[in-house]
């Protein structure tokens, strides 16, 4: 088990327990079905961090609100 950071869509800076091994998830909202994917993201400073990520996100929006919650 891992503790991960969502960065996207509804769940957008929420911390969550993610079973060691999983690398796709989803959440059913109202507006329809949330892909989130595993992605090992290089932060300044402070390494190398695993996050999930909505699947349709650009990286570099996924770069900036990744930085964004870290501060």
């Amino acid at each position: 088990m891992a503790v991960v950071l969502y960065i996207g869509g509804s769940k957008d800076g929420e911390k969550g327990v993610v079973p060691y091994g999983f690398s796709k998830t989803r959440r059913d909202t109202d507006a329809g079905p949330e892909i989130y994917v595993e992605r090992m993201m290089d932060v300044s400073g402070k390494g190398r961090v695993r996050v999930m990520v909505l699947e349709s996100l650009r990286d570099d929006i996924a770069f900036q609100r990744l930085n964004r919650h870290l501060g």
